[in-house]
């Protein structure tokens, strides 16, 4: 494709995610601000515009979950109005190929996906941290809901309930070489050593021990437990490369953490994806894929795609299957029966 009709292609592609996105951002704004009026009744007009700035630092954030799914409507439609006003037919009189017809989409997706990735999702957990410093919440003591880590080289593994800084509450250790259990209601951290308090120990044989305070040292560095007190769903991509770093440098594994690095870059991926399932339901060319009709298919695919990776990823946080697994396969399986699809309707 000539760089005019790629850029005639790509600039209608920019037009209406610009105009779309704005759209949806106003509506989740004006949704974020009843139910903030709702818990927050405003007396006067200075609350009411505290009301507000907090509306706008917490919008965006909202707004980055489902900007991969703000693409997807926009694709679906572009590709079928092109489809409805005879453009498509055109290219395709003049020799333009499907798959050529395609390259503008995938290149928007590619651009759209990188921009998410690495300045508008951080700026939106970024915005989203003003927003809890402004409502007075100590973000450093933040629950994170539970923690698994694998430790392969003492073949231990740790599960941490809350995390408070440097108090852990609710932290039970099962190690496979002694085939100990060892339940504490509390522990501190200091340095690289752990002192938990109100242990309970079950050895081989079911023998129960109670102790007040044990040392105890889990052979993690200091680094990882500062990033280990903050939510992993609350971190940007370079926050997570840099917990993934760590963590291979001291040889565990943290499966949630692994999970949302994962799932970001499979969120990240799901542009192309859905430019794929955008021409395969626009493609071929039918006069009876009405409006309603392409709603209904985009809206359908959409709670598939999201119903399925919700349920791979609670699976995959129980440890049945692989995170890995969980982010990519739904993914990828999509992707190749979209392009199996557009091969076969245009061969």
């Amino acid at each position: 494709m000539n760089k005019k009709l790629f850029k005639y292609v790509f600039r209608i592609q920019l037009n209406s995610t610009f105009f779309i996105s704005v759209s949806v951002f106003c509506l989740i704004l004006i949704f974020d601000l009843a139910e903030m009026g709702r818990k927050y009744p405003a007396s006067n007009v200075e609350e009411t515009l505290f009301l507000i700035k907090l509306s706008l630092l917490r919008s965006p954030s909202t707004f980055c979950e489902i900007l991969h799914y703000v693409y997807f409507v926009t694709a679906t439609f572009s590709l079928w109005t092109m489809c409805r006003s005879h453009q498509i037919t055109i290219l395709k009189s003049i020799g333009r190929s499907p798959q050529q017809i395609l390259y503008p989409f995938l290149s928007f997706a590619a651009f759209l996906a990188m921009l998410w990735l690495f300045a508008i999702h951080p700026a939106g957990l970024l915005l989203e941290e003003k927003y809890y410093a402004n409502k007075s919440l100590n973000t450093s003591c933040e629950v994170t809901g539970g923690i698994w880590i694998d430790c392969p080289r003492n073949k231990r593994i740790i599960f941490i309930k809350n995390i408070y800084g440097n108090k852990i509450d609710g932290l039970s250790i099962f190690d496979h070489a002694s085939k100990e259990k060892i339940f504490a209601k509390t522990a501190q951290i200091a340095d690289d050593m752990w002192t938990l308090k109100n242990a309970v120990i079950i050895g081989k044989n079911d023998k129960i021990t109670n102790i007040d305070s044990l040392e105890f040292s889990p052979y993690i560095s200091r680094d990882l437990i500062e990033l280990l007190s903050k939510n992993p769903r609350k971190r940007d991509i370079y926050k997570l490369y840099k917990v993934h770093r760590i963590q291979k440098k001291d040889k565990v594994s943290l499966r949630l953490y692994e999970m949302e690095l994962h799932k970001l870059l499979a969120n990240c991926f799901s542009f192309f994806l859905f430019a794929l399932m955008a021409a395969t339901i626009c493609f071929p060319i039918n006069r009876y894929k009405t409006k309603i009709n392409i709603a209904i298919k985009v809206i359908s695919s959409a709670i598939f795609v999201r119903f399925f990776n919700s349920a791979l990823e609670f699976i995959s946080y129980e440890g049945t299957i692989p995170v890995q697994f969980a982010c990519w396969a739904l993914m990828l399986i999509l992707s190749c029966i979209s392009i199996a699809l557009l091969i076969w309707r245009e061969a």
